[in-house]
């Protein structure tokens, strides 16, 4: 077999573990055959997440979060593109190119993914550092259960209605085997299975470093760079947040709340209330990627002449719901959060002026604020419950809320809209709801073909596709 790693990249010092010598093609056997192989493999594998096809782009900010309607581009003939109902059309002329890349580079990183597993247990003799085995095998099972999740979330079923629809495959190994697609229910079954393995594995060998260095001087000063940085990796509590994601996701509440719990009571992470210059709100992070360049990617895409911003200010009220908790909330406000000028206003999320190196060139893929929202959407105490979303509104300069039991859902559906602007969440919330519609969408009533994306017609390489036939 051949090792194919075509997207090594040099990367600044504040993910120094990520950089590696140029490769091309190496065999296998050379390769793992020794701890720095693994070391590359693991990177590569981080850095095809980060590529503008998945997390770098459409899969944060892109296209899931047109989906979600964080955006209202304006067009030469003055029609708003994002607002046409092809998004919602799958497969369509407008939808199709998108989503069969997103599964092809999915599929195509989980493949990397197996082939590391399998060379990490072959020669699990070549690790001769403490605690790079575990942190290998245990990063790896995570990666695969958070890659087929998102896969779930995309091209499966409205789970809550029809669970035991075929959804997807679930790949284990490095292969070109067909394998049939899988009951939503056996996906599920198959993602928390490798989160638990990866659970157990970490377990008191995660370093758990999550500083954050101010300088480079501070940064070369943490010793061996593989164990630093851990918000920018898998790590155990992002291993426990995302079990706390997919338990909610398969409606198992006790679970979804428990773990969402051991996050927030960890100590580790802390609730920003200041957003000037941390944008990202860096001390919530349980996991993010590293994109090379970042600060260029968006200068290009944000901005009224990049495809993310909003014409229409009053759309971006209505998102933010400014007439309930007015102009104050820092995660609406002006030369903080967005910018303006004479075609609209757009998100400064990203922009990295002033940030310090450690959080430069990074996009959040789970933060702390979800798993308030978790507890609070678990919680049948309607005190309670409210007291969980109060803490991270407070966080962001707005008022405490409480609700009744009738209005619990909308002031919770309104908190993750403002949450998770340009984070690429919105949409998958609407999924895992049902919502019949939401906020700016351009379809009532949205059904499960409106939010399911189409399985690529060419399966050749990753499975048959079988028909539900419910």
């Amino acid at each position: 077999m051949i090792w194919m790693l075509g997207v090594m990249l040099g990367v600044a010092s504040c993910s120094g573990w990520l950089t590696v010598e140029p490769k091309s093609i190496m065999e296998e056997e050379d390769m793992f055959s020794r701890e720095t192989g693994f070391k590359e493999a693991l990177a590569g594998v981080y850095l095809q997440m980060a590529s503008g096809t998945l997390y770098g782009r459409n899969l944060s900010y892109g296209f899931i979060d047109i989906l979600g309607q964080c955006y209202q581009q304006k067009s030469t003939s003055g029609n708003y593109p994002y607002q046409e109902k092809g998004y919602y059309q799958f497969p369509s002329v407008t939808t199709e190119g998108m989503t069969n890349s997103v599964w092809k580079n999915m599929y195509n990183v989980i493949a990397n993914i197996n082939n590391l597993l399998y060379w990490t247990d072959r020669n699990k003799h070549v690790f001769l550092t403490d605690g790079y085995y575990e942190l290998v095998k245990g990063e790896a099972l995570a990666l695969r259960a958070f890659l087929h999740f998102d896969l779930l979330r995309m091209f499966g079923p409205v789970y809550k209605e029809n669970k035991n629809a075929y959804s997807i495959v679930y790949r284990t190994s490095f292969d070109r085997e067909t394998k049939a697609l899988l009951p939503a229910t056996a996906v599920v079954d198959s993602i928390i299975r490798d989160l638990k393995i990866a659970e157990q594995i970490l377990t008191g060998k995660d370093p758990l470093n999550f500083k954050f260095p101010l300088t480079m001087n501070d940064e070369m000063e943490m010793g061996d760079v593989f164990f630093t940085y851990r918000h920018k990796r898998m790590n155990l509590y992002a291993v426990k947040g995302l079990l706390a994601r997919v338990y909610l996701y398969a409606e198992n509440k006790t679970e979804a709340a428990r773990y969402a719990g051991e996050v927030v009571n960890s100590g580790y992470f802390q609730l920003v209330s200041d957003n000037s210059i941390d944008r990202i709100y860096s001390t919530e992070i349980l996991f993010s990627i590293y994109v090379d360049k970042l600060d260029e990617q968006i200068k290009s895409d944000f901005g009224t002449r990049g495809g993310f911003y909003v014409s229409d200010p009053a759309f971006l009220s209505d998102h933010f719901s400014v007439a309930e908790d007015g102009a104050n909330d820092i995660r609406y406000r002006e030369g903080t959060a967005f910018a303006s000028d004479a075609y609209g206003k757009y998100s400064l999320k990203y922009d990295q002026s002033g940030a310090w190196v450690s959080i430069q060139n990074t996009i959040p893929l789970i933060r702390l604020s979800e798993m308030y929202y978790i507890l609070a959407e678990c919680e049948e105490d309607l005190d309670v419950s409210a007291n969980y979303l109060s803490m991270v509104r407070s966080a962001r300069g707005v008022d405490a809320v409480s609700y009744t039991a009738d209005g619990k859902e909308e002031i919770i559906t309104r908190e993750y809209r403002k949450e998770f602007y340009a984070e690429g969440q919105l949409f998958y919330y609407y999924k895992r709801l049902f919502k019949n519609t939401f906020l700016h969408c351009p379809v009532s009533p949205m059904s499960e073909n409106n939010y399911r994306f189409s399985i690529p017609d060419d399966e050749v390489l990753f499975g048959d596709v079988l028909q539900d036939e419910n």
